[in-house]
């Protein structure tokens, strides 16, 4: 971890908090206020009667997202003590980059996804649309991995339409650009994209499914080891 990173969070900054909780993958996501105490802890204020305190899972680390300095940044912390109801004493253990989340938050996850662009035609002609359906082989807060059936554009923003497992129905929909495609066998193509326009709550979505998916296959994980 940056040792000064915690130094460097404002005072009283607004941050993103998901909470791990008990007998169960999902995360709990929260909006508090950020104060400083000593680094590497610090704690966080929440708005009362918001923090889920008989739920959470204290022995699991908690993911908090901010933007600092035009970057974002994620958080890995413990809790050390729940006061009041109120307010969090934490303490940092790692920190992730904007640009490292893409490897940091990417765990395998398949699920069927939408790939379409517009083609112009010309000025006198309406534009057509290129779509294509594939299935992903992971994913990430900042982007994914696909395969499809045929070739899609290797230049050209796409927008990928896709629905998550959670408790909103409505599907995400972003704007990414390819960053490379590969033909993997006849007709195969793998295809990595990166996330271009993505709104704020569609982003926390996917990492909060990236996380409840990480903790599962952890335990999975612990599990085999277990049982060998």
């Amino acid at each position: 971890m940056q040792p000064d990173f915690i130094k460097d969070i404002p005072e009283a900054k607004p941050v993103k908090i998901f909470l791990p909780m008990l007998n169960t993958d999902r995360r709990h996501r929260e909006f508090c206020i950020f104060q400083k105490t000593s680094s590497p802890r610090f704690n966080l204020l929440f708005k009362s009667g918001t923090l889920p305190i008989d739920t959470i899972d204290v022995k699991q680390p908690c993911i908090i997202n901010l933007d600092l300095a035009g970057r974002s940044v994620s958080l890995e912390s413990m809790i050390q003590r729940i006061v009041n109801g109120q307010l969090l004493e934490m303490i940092a253990s790692k920190t992730v980059s904007h640009e490292q989340m893409r490897e940091y938050f990417r765990i395998d996850y398949t699920m069927p996804i939408m790939a379409c662009f517009r083609i112009p035609d010309g000025i006198e002609t309406p534009e057509r649309y290129w779509m294509i359906s594939g299935t992903t082989i992971d994913i990430s807060g900042c982007g994914l991995l696909v395969i499809f059936n045929e070739k899609p554009p290797a230049d050209k923003l796409v927008k990928l339409k896709f629905s998550l497992p959670d408790e909103l129905p409505n599907p995400i929909s972003l704007l990414a650009s390819p960053i490379r495609v590969t033909e993997v066998e006849k007709n195969r193509y793998v295809v990595a994209y990166y996330f271009e326009e993505i709104n704020d709550d569609d982003r926390d979505r996917i990492i909060g499914q990236c996380l409840i998916t990480q903790r599962h296959q952890l335990r999975l994980k612990v599990q085999v080891v277990k049982g060998s």
